[in-house]
């Protein structure tokens, strides 16, 4: 059959890029990957060739009307004593308010008068100041300030480690959020110990992946996520240039793994050598836990055959990769909804590896990265133009070549999983690509 070069001007990917090889010295972002999936884009205007472009901002200004409620109620709590019990409930949505509208630095005052309130009235490590923690990062994250946020994730861990101790399985889920935060961490940190992030992600992943098999039943889906996490981990390991060894905890941002590190220190390129195959044994897990579920729909089953065709992908294991892939596109066709199966799986190329499953477009605290791509069947990208950034008030990247330079190198570093037309791979030309940077 003919070659098929087709253009879809309007498709847009997330995702996040593979790691380059290496950047010139001195750039700060190094984009890594962190999303899943494709997500429909709401607004697909694009601007002209060749130009870079900041969005509009996202947020309207707060109205003092908006406002003048919270105030109101703090004013007669005050009035009953400064910490009224009641006043750190009001704080927090009077925070949440100024959230919404784009006003952070804003938002951090009156949510950390929220937990302060809360701590004088219920304890040190109360879990009633998780939410109001957990809002406090969001801000935090907006305003790209990444000390900052790893330290609160140090106090979520400590309010909950004092809650359920170390060795519950309710905390799981908080550890492998951890990890993934490490990774968001690794590309703005510049400094030698940097592979920190990586070895402690790994260290929390494992530990996450331990306290959920010691759950008297077991949640597959819960272990599904944390071995994503795990693959997604391995990759960037197989990733990482040079051969460091680490503690896992000496850094600040690599506090966050302290007490769930390994006891002796990791060297890179122990860890890094059996990256492709410990990935391969998660996505092996996952299929076997994704057929095990009851209720699990056939999207679940092929998304998770897709997953490990794509793990081969990255590693330039083509021929394997392809084989899995025509597996899933038989059951698309033996299926009773071949035409919906095909579009959420194989309609639009995919950035890889895509193994988290957010919808970017919803989350706040997101930095984005914008790019039109000519996408190859063997899932290379090139042809890259119309380079841009969507940005958040009061986010303040670095300059706008490092990050278009970044860009560019990313996706020429990068594989797509390939469109299918008529079960084969197509070539696709101006795909939108948008990556998120931030999570």
């Amino acid at each position: 059959m003919m070659d098929i070069k087709l253009t879809s001007k309007d498709a847009m990917l997330t995702g996040l890029p593979l790691k380059p090889w290496r950047f010139a010295e001195g750039l700060i972002f190094v984009l890594l990957v962190l999303g899943f999936g494709i997500q429909a884009a709401a607004d697909t205007t694009r601007p002209a060739a060749g130009a870079r472009h900041h969005s509009p901002a996202r947020h309207t200004g707060v109205t003092p009307a908006a406002l003048a409620p919270y105030y109101a109620t703090l004013q007669g709590y005050e009035a009953e004593g400064p910490y009224h019990q009641n006043a750190s409930e009001v704080l927090h949505g009077l925070g949440l308010e100024l959230q919404k509208h784009g006003q952070h630095t804003k938002a951090l005052k009156a949510l950390r008068r929220a937990m302060h309130i809360n701590r004088v009235n219920s304890g040190l490590n109360s879990l009633s100041q998780a939410p109001m923690l957990r809002s406090i990062i969001n801000s935090q994250k907006n305003l790209l300030r990444f000390e900052p946020v790893t330290s609160s994730y140090n106090q979520l861990l400590r309010m909950h480690t004092a809650t359920y101790g170390k060795h519950d399985p309710r905390i799981a889920p908080l550890l492998n959020e951890l990890a993934l935060w490490h990774l968001d961490a690794y590309r703005f940190d510049e400094k030698s110990n940097r592979i920190d992030h990586l070895t402690s992600a790994y260290s929390l992943v494992t530990s996450a992946l331990e306290l959920s098999e010691t759950r008297s039943s077991p949640e597959p889906r819960e272990q599904i996520g944390l071995l994503r996490s795990a693959a997604l981990i391995n990759f960037h390991l197989s990733r990482h240039e040079g051969d460091e060894w680490s503690a896992s905890t000496n850094s600040h941002y690599s506090l966050s793994a302290d007490g769930f590190a390994t006891a002796n220190p990791q060297r890179t390129g122990i860890l890094s050598g059996a990256s492709f195959r410990r990935g391969r044994v998660c996505h092996e897990r996952i299929m076997a836990l994704t057929a095990a579920i009851p209720e699990v729909s056939l999207e679940e089953k092929l998304q998770a055959q897709a997953e490990l065709a794509d793990w081969y992908l990255v590693f330039n294991h083509r021929a394997e990769a392809m084989a899995h892939y025509q597996q899933v596109l038989a059951q698309i066709v033996a299926s009773d909804q071949p035409t919906e199966l095909h579009a959420k799986l194989f309609s639009t190329p995919r950035l890889l590896p895509a193994m988290r499953m957010e919808n970017h477009h919803s989350t706040g605290s997101t930095l984005f990265m914008t790019a039109d791509v000519d996408i190859s069947e063997k899932g290379w990208g090139s042809q890259i133009e119309n380079i841009g950034d969507t940005l958040f008030p009061g986010q303040r990247p670095p300059s706008n070549n490092s990050l278009h330079y970044m860009m560019v190198d990313t996706i020429k570093g990068s594989r797509f999983r390939p469109q299918f037309v008529d079960n084969k791979a197509a070539e696709v030309s101006n795909v939108a690509v948008k990556i998120p940077l931030l999570h």
